[in-house]
């Protein structure tokens, strides 16, 4: 989704996008359990690309297709922006200069995010 807000994708390609890789994924391993997981907050979620779309926009769209097709999904973006608000930390505490991968802390909260999601499934 970062890539094709990115690279000004529509929402509908990306829609499509997401249905050929879970099509493929679930005929080439039908017995695969797989989680969708959003990606990482970044730091310009607002800006608007060439089309007049945002991050927020593609996540919502492919929110949309993930809960239309019953896929298991987890808003780990959501989840990382929590934990940041508890410990008073800063989106840039965890980001790289880019502003939109993760450093380490913030690959160490999106582990405890995802640490957390898989100790309620047991």
């Amino acid at each position: 989704m970062i890539n094709n807000h990115y690279q000004s994708l529509s929402l509908e390609q990306t829609k499509k996008d997401l249905e050929s890789i879970m099509t493929k994924l679930q005929k080439e391993l039908p017995n695969a359990k797989v989680l969708i997981i959003s990606p990482n907050p970044v730091a310009n979620s607002k800006t608007e690309n060439s089309l007049g779309l945002n991050y927020l926009d593609y996540i919502h769209a492919s929110e949309q297709v993930i809960k239309t097709n019953n896929w298991t999904y987890i808003n780990s973006k959501e989840e990382i922006e929590k934990k940041l608000s508890k410990k008073n930390m800063r989106l840039a505490d965890i980001l790289t200069n880019d502003n939109i991968h993760p450093n380490d802390q913030g690959h160490y909260l999106w582990f405890e995010v995802m640490e957390e999601y898989f100790k309620l499934k047991n």
